[in-house]
């Protein structure tokens, strides 16, 4: 299983496991063009882990809005907050998982509750054993 990397500026216990990346330096560099169509993809994806909503790093005056947990479409997993972060700001996403995501014509992953179980068997044996 894949997984898109936590960012640097959203602190979590766990987040010392996986690989980072820097928000702010991704935001603003997503095509227009697909931003909507992936931020629906991320959105619409199974829920791994569901933690609430916790503030938003970039703007803090816009509250507790950014969801918090970790998704996945069966092949790749993410924290929630990928989607939040896709549209509001339009974060870059990596190259492999766009073309992962356009090959499935931006259409969420219809998982069916043996392979939501696999991968949810699959996600916890990678990162958290």
């Amino acid at each position: 299983m894949k997984m898109l990397p936590v960012f640097e500026e959203v602190e979590a216990e766990s987040q010392g496991l996986f690989q980072r990346a820097s928000l702010s330096q991704l935001a603003g560099r997503l095509a227009p063009a697909i931003r909507e169509p992936l931020a629906m993809y991320l959105s619409g994806a199974y829920s791994l882990l569901a933690a609430g909503n916790i503030q938003d790093p970039i703007n803090p005056g816009k509250g507790v809005v950014v969801p918090f947990g970790y998704c996945t479409d069966g092949e790749w997993v993410w924290p929630s907050y990928w989607g939040y972060f896709v549209r509001e700001y339009g974060v870059q996403l990596p190259d492999e998982f766009i073309d992962h995501v356009q090959g499935r014509n931006f259409a969420p992953a219809v998982l069916s509750d043996e392979e939501l179980d696999k991968a949810e068997e699959e996600f916890e044996e990678q990162f958290f054993d």
